[in-house]
């Protein structure tokens, strides 16, 4: 008996084509989707970072007020303590004195050294050399204290050796004298010139410290003030008083491999999250490291540095405070 298996090859070609068919289009679509969730990715050890403006103490004093508290937002101007200097009117009056005596140094060493010498023999030989010595001792002693070698008095001392044994020569009988400017060596003049500068430096940032009553913001941002600072805390000159991050230079960043950093582009929306609250922004950076090793030095190359880093910006008018080292999560998507 013969079987016409014609029909039910058609049927097994019909319905094979068709489940071939519906099998790529899931095998299709599972791609996509696959690439679709590979193209997004999230990070979540971004961290805050700011350039931040350092406030030091402009002189030695006291802290007799704190108007602000760690982590305010401050416009740039605003109050953050009030300080009493310690600078008192004899301290002035010291450095203005420092001021007159570097000035007569120096105007003494421009003018030069005036020794007078015999023209012809003199009965004390010894005294003109003792003032040769003295002024050869003179012209050390200055070049030492315009070094800080050696105090004004020192100095001084030598000076007034000098002249005493200048005028003891002087005394001693002669036929006759003649007197000779030894003009000041230019590096000596240098260094006297470069005391009186200082001196005077010196006097004007006294003045203008002893003025300064309030510690001022010099940007606006979020303030960091500086660890045990207080009413009645004692300040130095130079020590630092408080930090603030610019709210204009400030982002939050992100260090991702190579692989994540193909994904991102320049200028993209991002959704983050900071401190418990949900932000956008876009990518306003992306540092990529170079190359600077070999194939075969690739083991040795610090991974971190291999990272790239990319920045997202931050709102302008954040409803709430952003810091420095604030941890953030950041979502890449396609």
């Amino acid at each position: 008996m013969e079987v016409d298996i014609t029909e039910k090859a058609k049927n097994f070609i019909r319905f094979g084509l068709l489940g071939l068919i519906a099998l790529a289009a899931l095998a299709g679509g599972g791609l996509y989707l696959y690439q679709h969730n590979q193209r997004g990715f999230t990070v979540s050890d971004a961290v805050v970072v700011g350039n931040e403006s350092v406030i030091s103490a402009k002189g030695d004093g006291k802290i007799t007020e704190v108007l602000v508290q760690d982590g305010d937002y401050v416009e740039e101007g605003a109050v953050i303590a009030r300080v009493e200097s310690k600078i008192t009117p004899e301290d002035i009056a010291q450095l203005e004195q420092n001021v007159q005596l570097a000035q007569q140094s120096y105007a003494q060493l421009q003018k030069g050294t005036t020794v007078a010498q015999p023209s012809a023999p003199v009965v004390d030989s010894g005294a003109q050399q003792r003032a040769a010595n003295a002024y050869a001792r003179m012209q050390r002693m200055n070049e030492l204290f315009s070094m800080g070698a050696i105090s004004a008095a020192k100095r001084d001392e030598a000076a007034a050796a000098y002249a005493a044994a200048q005028a003891a020569a002087n005394s001693a009988p002669s036929v006759s004298t003649q007197t000779t400017v030894i003009p000041t060596s230019p590096e000596v003049l240098k260094q006297a010139e470069l005391q009186v500068k200082q001196a005077e430096a010196a006097l004007a940032n006294a003045k203008s410290d002893q003025q300064v009553k309030e510690i001022v913001a010099t940007a606006s941002g979020v303030v960091r003030l500086a660890d045990g600072l207080a009413a009645d805390s004692e300040l130095k000159n130079n020590q630092e008083i408080a930090r603030i991050q610019a709210s204009n230079d400030a982002w939050l960043e992100a260090k991702l491999t190579e692989t994540q950093a193909a994904k991102v582009r320049l200028g993209e929306f991002v959704n983050y999250e900071i401190d418990g609250h949900k932000l956008q922004g876009t990518v306003k950076d992306i540092n990529t490291p170079e190359a600077d090793a070999s194939e075969s030095d690739q083991s040795n190359v610090d991974k971190s540095k291999s990272l790239t880093i990319v920045k997202i910006s931050l709102p302008a008018d954040p409803s709430f405070t952003i810091k420095s080292g604030m941890n953030g999560k950041i979502e890449f998507k396609e």
